[in-house]
């Protein structure tokens, strides 16, 4: 999954300055991280195991789930919390 961390971290140097969200997950870079597919979906759950990010829509999109309740919404620390314990409960991590 080489092309994965070369995407990502591309994606993370060239948003890193970036507010708007919509254009953060634009990115061509995280549209090819997408693009890959579910093998992604425990590379993706590692990365935020070391440092929250913004991986929500790329999880949304690649699980076809979003486990995160209205009020976690926008904080990105609670958000990430829901996802790894998501992907604890379906096996991605160990």
């Amino acid at each position: 999954m080489t092309n994965f961390f070369h995407l990502k971290e591309q994606w993370q140097q060239e948003t890193a300055f970036l507010s708007s969200v919509t254009e953060i997950v634009m990115h061509p870079a995280y549209q090819q991280i997408i693009g890959m597919g579910a093998l992604v979906i425990p590379y993706i759950l590692q990365e935020m195991t070391k440092q929250p990010d913004h991986w929500f829509w790329a999880l949304k999109i690649l699980t076809g789930e979003d486990p995160v309740p209205p009020e976690q919404r926008g904080n990105v620390v609670e958000m990430t919390k829901t996802w790894l314990n998501w992907g604890k409960e379906r096996g991605y991590i160990f």
